[in-house]
């Protein structure tokens, strides 16, 4: 889908909010699987944000890791409000990337 939409419109670019704790918990290795995506997302100049919705005592920081993966903003399910995420939807329909080139918060 990703490929069809740049071949019909490269202006547009696409933006996924991915609201997590980071436990990867179905299938074989989860971890290594959901690793192995957010690169390729990355790698396909995918924004991304990841919305870290951990909570109790014991956290694991997977949410936070896997938006490095991802190469994305991270926010914390605390700090969600609108304007936050207005904020970091505005910056990922700015101007495209040179090619090679991907904005990092």
């Amino acid at each position: 889908m990703l490929r069809r939409e740049r071949i019909r419109d490269p202006r547009r670019r696409p933006l996924l909010v991915l609201v997590t704790d980071g436990r990867a918990t179905a299938g074989s290795d989860p971890v290594a699987r959901s690793r192995q995506v957010a690169a390729w997302l990355a790698d396909q100049g995918v924004e991304t944000v990841v919305v870290d919705c951990e909570a109790g005592p014991f956290r694991l920081g997977l949410a936070a890791r896997l938006a490095v993966e991802l190469r994305a903003t991270h926010l914390p399910v605390d700090e969600v409000s609108a304007e936050a995420l207005a904020g970091v939807a505005r910056a990922a329909t700015g101007p495209a990337p040179r090619p090679g080139e991907r904005g990092v918060a």
